[in-house]
């Protein structure tokens, strides 16, 4: 017979330990956030908080995100930096990335453990510290972190919903609501996660409408009042998919999206050769087997057990990530290609709360315990490839910090690629900055209004000859044809360094 207080010390050990390693994940991103280098869609979130809170509005009304993500990070920065300085706004806009995984991590300690125990709480903050992509996004200054908080909160707050055992007080219906509300206006697909929410309560309970006819009134009126909270916000959002619409660059998802899908969520990314595979490949077939002997355990149970509420537990976990999947190939197919990998980032909270509260239905024990390793050695992978990239940044920022400074001020920057071309616009406002032949994002000038595009031959030639301090910033091998062009025109250069600012390698070039 089967000691269940041995089986459950097991898994609450496990647990512990679980937290123990999230924690010291935590405390280690942390140091990454000394960095001051930011990348091409960072320098959209930290221009749109050099104004107020209506700049803020004004400009996301032009972009293709609601605002309240950077109202967040405004009143974060602002706090932070009155603290510890000007100097650190970098900083502080890369902790407000980091503040919603310590509130995943209060959340789960305090009401995961709670309601499902420790191991699954563990487990559940094991997963969304160390699987991989999420690393990325807990320094990233953008709204992923956010809103994985929100959607998560939302499906735990639906899941205590369909709990036949709680009741559900007006309280907890005010609070789905709200978050809904909030997530909404973070990112949209974030919102189609959380529609994905409502439509999932909606057919569980119109399924079980004789015992869930009051919750389903609840669910209408939730509905009726975000829809009314968001009015405001449509004709915005009509004006920015006209934008967008057969203008943009990413491409259609096509069948063999779906496996990409499967290995942006699984596949670590690291320097190590092989390990990934097998890594990915233990946690595809530890993920299969629970979902097997879960299917099993519910089949042999019957409709009429306990079993048919840990299948309404899953299915409220998985529908944030299923409904944004779906719809970027709905819009795909539409001819509005407007989905990329990372915008599954907010669901995947919902995601692994749900493998961990699978596990833990099917498993019990050791079982468990041996069935959480191949997801331990996915993490350390992830960690580690994040942490030996994260550090080249660094490091890499400190020569790229020195080699922007031979730039004087007044100066005239030319470029080659619009992303160097923005976020010179943020290192120097002290400079004009130019891109060459070729037009920016039509908000990067809004922001920044030393930049500036379009830059002709005639206009480097000018700039060449009558401006004392002229330098191309080059990228990409091309840099090599467009020195030489500018040679016959009459333009010499002087390649004075190179360096890597973020993600991006440069010539730095002096013209003459």
């Amino acid at each position: 017979m089967r000691d269940n207080r041995s089986d459950d010390k097991v898994l609450n050990i496990a647990g512990i330990i679980c937290f123990a390693v999230s924690l010291i994940a935590i405390l280690s991103v942390c140091r990454f956030i000394s960095g001051n280098d930011i990348w091409y869609d960072e320098t959209f979130s930290m221009g749109f908080i050099r104004g107020g809170f209506a700049d803020i509005i004004s400009l996301t009304a032009k972009d293709v995100h609601p605002p309240f993500y950077y109202m967040y990070l405004k009143a974060f920065t602002s706090v932070y930096t009155a603290l510890l300085g000007k100097g650190a706004l970098v900083q502080g806009a890369k902790a407000a990335s980091i503040l919603p995984w310590v509130g995943l991590f209060v959340l789960a300690l305090t009401y995961i453990r709670k309601r499902y125990g420790v191991f699954v709480a563990g487990f559940f903050m094991l997963l969304i510290s160390l699987m991989p992509q999420l690393d990325t996004y807990y320094t990233e200054i953008r709204m992923y972190s956010l809103a994985l908080l929100l959607i998560t909160a939302e499906v735990l707050t639906a899941l205590r919903m369909c709990d036949k055992e709680t009741e559900t007080g007006n309280g907890t219906w005010i609070i789905f609501t709200m978050l809904g509300i909030l997530t909404a206006y973070t990112q949209y697909y974030a919102c189609i996660a959380v529609a994905g929410i409502y439509v999932a309560l909606f057919c569980i309970m119109i399924k079980n409408r004789a015992t869930e006819k009051k919750a389903l009134i609840h669910l209408i009126i939730c509905m009726l009042v975000s829809a009314v909270s968001y009015a405001p916000w449509l004709p915005v959002l009509k004006a920015q998919m006209g934008n967008i619409s057969g203008n943009y660059w990413i491409q259609p998802l096509t069948m063999r999206s779906i496996p990409g899908c499967i290995k942006f969520i699984l596949l670590p990314v690291t320097y190590i050769r092989y390990m990934p595979y097998i890594a990915v490949g233990l946690t595809v077939l530890a993920l299969g087997a629970a979902f097997v002997m879960f299917v099993l355990k519910c089949r042999a149970a019957g409709k009429d057990s306990d079993e048919g509420d840990n299948v309404v537990d899953l299915i409220i976990c998985i529908s944030p990530l299923a409904i944004v999947v779906l719809s970027g190939f709905i819009l795909s197919i539409a001819g509005t290609p407007i989905f990329v990998y990372r915008y599954m980032i907010p669901a995947l909270g919902g995601l692994w709360l749900g493998v961990a509260i699978m596990i833990s239905r099917v498993f019990s024990g050791r079982m468990a315990v041996v069935l959480l390793c191949p997801f331990v050695l996915t993490g350390v992978l992830s960690m580690s490839g994040f942490e030996a990239e994260e550090g080249k940044k660094i490091i890499q920022m400190d020569h790229a910090a020195e080699a922007m400074t031979l730039i004087p001020s007044g100066a005239s920057v030319i470029t080659n690629f619009d992303h160097v071309t923005a976020i010179m616009g943020y290192y120097r406002p002290d400079v004009s900055v130019y891109l060459y032949d070729a037009e920016i994002d039509r908000l990067i000038p809004e922001m920044y209004d030393n930049v500036s595009d379009s830059l002709s031959d005639e206009d480097v030639l000018r700039l060449a000859k009558n401006e004392p301090d002229v330098f191309f910033f080059g990228s990409f091998n091309s840099r090599e044809d467009i020195v030489a062009d500018w040679k016959e025109m009459g333009v010499d250069s002087e390649l004075i360094d190179s360096c890597l600012i973020e993600r991006y390698w440069i010539n730095i070039y002096g013209l003459n």
